[in-house]
């Protein structure tokens, strides 16, 4: 397959080290797998050297370009990377901005997506939500669900559980890896949950505190002996905290998919999450779900969670077989094939 293509990020590596960033990287990876020449979009090229426009994230592009790249017979796709941060009542309701006559962020999506080929949500719920919020097609949409990031399997072998614990001293804790402490990952009912219970809580991301929260969580954490806050852990001291965590606590209040939770079950640590239907269709019944706006719900669960002492084999081999950035890749293949 010789097709270029050529994708674009919504934010930066600087100012993005998250799920997002990650989904790129492992679809642009497989993709070239299959024998495309994916590479990042030139904005100093003169030319029109590639086939197809890739975007990840519908927000921070310019229409006109695509418009442009339409007039010109290319080909432009989509993966959203939607999550309904608002109500739904909300949603409904910001629909007739699409129409509006200047620019808007729901006019600028419903634009991205309508000029789109087609659109790759990561989920049959960010499908609906899209075709119900932006009336997109479902003809033109196809879930490519996210996948087990590749750094795990290539490193897994040669990362010990040794290297978290000399570093930081805590075994068997509830974990839960971010990019940055904020509301909707919701860290600090977490936290709340298991003050004073004596469980260990490790957090990720605590270098990057969302301003309205930072107060909050800085009084709740401070001298708390059962509570690690650590900023973004590189790859290996990563792997090496799943290794050790028993328990992978991801209370979000909105996601795509969430690829720590793939991260976590693999690793075979009991998963706590949010009881939101994006999580039900990825793990089924191989996690435990708590209303996460309720402390006393997600202690609770924690709590009888931390007596089970057996690992979760059978989840494992699910997201083995089920969530792989080959098949992610492949979703997208096939319509190529059918597009071109």
């Amino acid at each position: 397959m010789n097709l270029k293509i050529r994708f674009h990020l919504s934010y930066p590596l600087f100012m993005d080290k998250g799920g997002g960033v990650t989904q790129a990287y492992e679809a642009v990876k497989a993709l070239n797998k299959l024998g495309y020449d994916v590479k990042p979009l030139d904005w100093f090229s003169d030319e029109l050297d590639f086939d197809i426009l890739m975007l990840f994230g519908f927000t921070h592009f310019n229409p006109q370009i695509i418009e442009y790249l339409k007039q010109k017979n290319k080909k432009v796709i989509t993966e959203p990377i939607f999550v309904r941060t608002n109500s739904y009542i909300f949603n409904l309701l910001a629909k007739p901005l699409k129409y509006f006559p200047t620019l808007n962020m729901i006019k600028v999506r419903y634009q991205i997506l309508k000029l789109s080929d087609f659109v790759f949500p990561n989920s049959e719920i960010e499908k609906e939500e899209i075709k119900i919020f932006y009336g997109i097609e479902k003809e033109k949409m196809f879930v490519a669900r996210l996948g087990l990031p590749s750094y795990v399997e290539e490193l897994e072998n040669e990362v010990s559980e040794e290297l978290f614990y000399q570093k930081y001293g805590i075994r068997d804790f509830v974990f839960y890896p971010s990019a940055r402490i904020s509301i909707r990952k919701n860290q600090i009912r977490l936290v709340k949950a298991l003050k004073g219970t004596g469980i260990k809580l490790v957090l990720t991301g605590c270098n990057d505190i969302e301003k309205e929260i930072e107060n909050e969580f800085k009084e709740l954490t401070k001298n708390d002996k059962d509570i690690l806050c650590l900023p973004v852990l590189d790859k290996k001291m990563l792997i090496s905290a799943y290794k050790n965590a028993r328990i992978l606590s991801f209370v979000s209040l909105a996601e795509t998919a969430g690829i720590i939770g793939i991260e976590g079950g693999y690793f075979k640590n009991s998963l706590i999450l949010s009881n939101i239907p994006i999580f039900r269709e990825y793990f089924k019944n191989f996690a435990t779900y708590v209303n996460s706006k309720d402390p006393k719900d997600i202690k609770e669960k924690i709590f009888k969670s931390m007596e089970n002492k057996e690992k979760n084999n059978e989840l494992r081999e699910y997201i083995l077989n089920n969530l792989t950035w080959k098949n992610h890749a492949e979703v997208i293949h096939n319509c190529l094939v059918k597009m071109l």
